[in-house]
């Protein structure tokens, strides 16, 4: 993304998670290209079931692996935080944002309100606790430099 796009940063999962992410969706499908190749070698009724279903589950991991990994980001924005996760996409102005901790499934965003809320795109997926630490404090230096700009107008 562009600085045009008012975008400041992006995060997504762990390269480790990435990684699990893509196993998750391609292993599947190499099986379901197998089957179909097994079919076109000797086409009969029990390689096709075969193909059929080894396809149903590629899909279904593939699917499964984009929704919970793969297009999971935490986008700094000019004028909105982006958090997509698994559950749900939040849009977070900056004038709501009292500040950032990390929690057990990523990075905790606070509101001026008490309210709290979730980037799992900076959760524990797969990573030791040293590497996310790292990957938090480039977000918490991002966000404070944010919120003092904010403070000092």
């Amino acid at each position: 993304m562009s600085e045009q796009d008012g975008v400041i940063a992006v995060w997504r999962a762990s390269s480790h998670g990435l990684l699990v992410g893509y196993a998750l969706a391609l292993l599947p499908a190499v099986g379901a290209v197998v089957r179909w190749l097994a079919l076109a070698v000797r086409p009969d009724l029990e390689n096709l079931a075969s193909a059929a279903v080894m396809t149903a589950i590629a899909l279904a991991f593939g699917l499964f692996s984009w929704w919970t990994v793969l297009r999971v980001r935490l986008e700094l924005g000019a004028e909105v935080i982006l958090m997509v996760n698994p559950w749900g996409t939040q849009r977070l102005p900056w004038s709501q944002v009292r500040g950032v901790t990390l929690g057990g499934w990523g990075a905790e965003f606070h509101t001026l309100d008490g309210f709290k809320f979730t980037a799992s795109a900076l959760g524990n997926f797969g990573e030791r606790g040293r590497r996310q630490d790292e990957r938090f404090a480039g977000l918490q230096r991002l966000v404070e430099s944010r919120l003092a700009d904010r403070h000092r107008f």
